[in-house]
């Protein structure tokens, strides 16, 4: 498993993924505005350059996968690589710094200081160790490419438990991704590797955005990228895998 999730995941994490499937199928067809008609536990595969923006929100207390919700929560977004993660993995990586220089750690001692915890660490050296499996991730995936968590595994389907830490995203009105929540580590190294893709699963769609979709699927052109390329979270619809 990732860095952030270990063997004390929840029960309901390790249950398979078709359990979830089949209640999401449910759930679709009792209020179809609130839920999309995407496989929500998907993986797709996403230039990791096309990931710019983080949703500006409170996380929800649980995962959000397969939602399709209105509002303007994508219009307060920050620029991802303006993150602590980011910075402090760009100075460590690129710069070659020392874990105690970077802004990462800087973010840490703040965080520690004023609420005795940060990112659950309750102390520098259980950071430290954290800054450790860091190291030895940005490793992995420079050596030995990007897997997905079910490869890591060596699983078929994967568990709710993997899906935490792949890289998640939220797909806005205008198709615009915005990184949410889960893999920011592992999309902060696949920039600095200059990764072609990565595997990311969508995790929730502006009501705006499955509208278009909806009406791809019913045979209406879809957006195109400049240079001519399908959205990523249409190439299911193309396909005719969606529900």
């Amino acid at each position: 498993m990732g860095i952030r999730h270990r063997l004390t995941a929840p029960l309901t994490a390790r249950i398979p993924i078709e359990s979830y499937r089949q209640y999401h199928r449910l759930r679709r067809r009792v209020a179809p505005n609130r839920y999309t008609d995407a496989n929500p536990f998907m993986i797709v595969r996403v230039d990791p350059t096309k990931i710019n923006r983080s949703v500006l929100e409170w996380t929800p207390r649980l995962p959000q996968w397969g939602r399709v919700v209105g509002g303007d929560w994508d219009r307060r977004w920050e620029p991802f690589e303006d993150r602590a993660v980011y910075r402090g993995l760009c100075q460590r990586y690129r710069e070659e710094m020392a874990w105690e220089e970077t802004a990462l750690y800087e973010a840490f001692l703040d965080q520690l200081e004023r609420f005795g915890n940060a990112w659950e660490h309750g102390s520098v050296t259980a950071f430290e160790t954290r800054c450790r499996e860091i190291d030895r991730l940005y490793e992995s995936i420079r050596d030995q490419g990007y897997r997905t968590q079910a490869d890591l595994a060596d699983v078929s389907e994967p568990r709710l438990a993997h899906l935490r830490d792949e890289i998640n995203v939220d797909v806005g009105r205008d198709g615009t991704l915005y990184w949410r929540t889960y893999g920011q580590h592992r999309l902060a190294i696949a920039k600095l590797l200059d990764l072609e893709t990565v595997p990311v699963v969508i995790h929730r769609r502006h009501r705006q955005w499955q509208a278009v979709r909806e009406r791809f699927r019913e045979g209406e052109e879809p957006p195109r990228a400049a240079g001519g390329d399908l959205h990523p979270d249409l190439r299911d619809v193309l396909a005719g895998d969606h529900w």
